[in-house]
């Protein structure tokens, strides 16, 4: 008689039908795959989008049930078959762009954020409402170990979208930056440009 293995479980918050309260749940702890790392969340910002998804009001919806949150930090704990750029104790944090196709006009020009096949981090795919998440080790990215992950969990949505403007208004040392939407990405820039010496 072969053996019986009982899956891992975690708890997450998850939306199981639109416009309803999150719901704390168990649920398997995610299998990788090829390419894959399994991340113990540490922190997971709270961003507007997670309001958007849980209430399924964008023209394109996110499956359901779905386990919000793209801003998760964490530490990898587990490496899936073919991941070299990432080891087991690594921070790092899962962003809102999880995976792009790699070969469209968008993607091989720099503007992954445009792909028709992309996938985002409690959207499409689970996100980091968790105490687990899986992602590509392609798309995670490092985080130095003197950074706090809740300080720095915000930096995976905020933080690249402030960035993205800064590279597409090819911002220098000097420069001012102009139109800033709300305080909250207005102190963000700032530390962005602080640390990019503008």
């Amino acid at each position: 008689m072969g053996e019986i293995t009982e899956r891992r479980m975690m708890k997450a918050a998850v939306v199981d039908k639109f416009k309803q309260q999150l719901e704390i749940k168990e649920v398997p702890v995610p299998s990788l795959e090829y390419g894959e790392v399994l991340v113990k969340i540490k922190a997971c910002g709270v961003c507007h989008t997670d309001l958007h998804a849980a209430h399924g009001d964008w023209p394109v919806k996110p499956k359901l049930p779905l386990i919000p949150g793209h801003e998760g930090v964490g530490i990898v704990e587990e490496i899936g078959e073919g991941v070299t750029s990432i080891k087991v104790g690594d921070r790092v944090g899962i962003p809102w762009l999880y995976s792009a196709c790699g070969e469209c006009e968008y993607c091989l020009t720099g503007r992954e954020t445009l792909c028709p096949d992309q996938l985002n981090a409690g959207y499409s795919v689970d996100g980091g409402y968790a105490e687990y998440c899986k992602a590509p080790a392609n798309y995670v990215v490092k985080i130095p170990e003197h950074l706090d992950f809740a300080e720095v969990s915000p930096i995976f949505c905020a933080g690249v979208t402030t960035y993205k403007a800064l590279k597409v208004a090819e911002a220098k040392a000097g420069d001012w930056g102009r139109h800033l939407w709300n305080r909250w990405t207005r102190s963000r820039c700032s530390t962005v440009c602080k640390s990019d010496g503008l």
